[in-house]
């Protein structure tokens, strides 16, 4: 073979082995670049006073879906839930597991990060997650339909105190009927008096504020068992 033709041949190759290779590393970096991106939007939302006293509540509802959205697409990129929290925080990843007892956390990354780790699962449940038309609506605010149909859900009824319906942490997602039911179960009564300590111990509300709270709690679950 004429080796001025074996010469564009090798020539030839290693072009398509630098071409392809290009592509590849393009890829990785712009995963990478939008993983990097996704951890400082999280950032943002979660260290924002919005977080803890949005305007309006339906400003609340919007974080609250949108950073499910921020959540569901770092897991289609390879970051499971507990391991982007421990990026957002700026945690060893890895160390934390969904369902892991934060209580060594300070009391405002316990709340973000139960929060919208709970948020998430209710989402998975709901049948909101892995499509990329839900999560584009999650993305912008809104709440897609669901099997059953959810709603956004208080966890501390904001008739005990004003306000809490512009909080991100009082907010979680329920099936419509549960969500428009008058009584609260007895799970749920426990949820708003827990959340309440929470909220205190993160200096969201005062602790008069939270006795109130529990204290109402407790006298609905008496009149429950009278």
């Amino acid at each position: 073979m004429d080796p001025r033709a074996v010469t564009t041949l090798k020539l030839a190759a290693w072009a398509l082995v630098f071409f392809f290779a290009f592509i590849f590393g393009s890829k990785h970096y712009k995963k990478h670049a939008r993983k990097e991106a996704l951890v400082t939007e999280m950032r943002t939302v979660v260290s924002d006073a919005s977080f803890y006293r949005s305007l309006t509540p339906k400003d609340a509802h919007a974080t609250f879906l949108k950073s499910i959205a921020l959540i569901d697409e770092a897991k289609s990129l390879g970051v499971e839930p507990p391991v982007f929290f421990d990026l957002v925080f700026e945690r060893e990843s890895g160390k934390s597991k969904l369902g892991t007892d934060y209580d060594d956390y300070p009391a405002r990354e316990r709340l973000a990060r139960e929060t919208l780790l709970r948020g998430y699962q209710h989402a998975g449940q709901f049948a909101l997650l892995g499509k990329p038309e839900n999560r584009a609506m999650l993305a912008k605010g809104e709440l897609p339909d669901g099997d059953p149909k959810p709603a956004i859900a208080h966890i501390i009824d904001p008739g005990v105190s004003p306000g809490l319906e512009k909080i991100v942490p009082n907010l979680e997602l329920r099936p419509v009927k549960a969500a428009a039911a008058a009584e609260p179960t007895d799970l749920e009564v426990a949820a708003a008096k827990n959340l309440a300590t929470e909220l205190c111990s993160a200096n969201v509300i005062e602790y008069k504020a939270e006795k109130r709270i529990v204290d109402h709690y407790l006298k609905r679950g008496e009149t429950k068992a009278e």
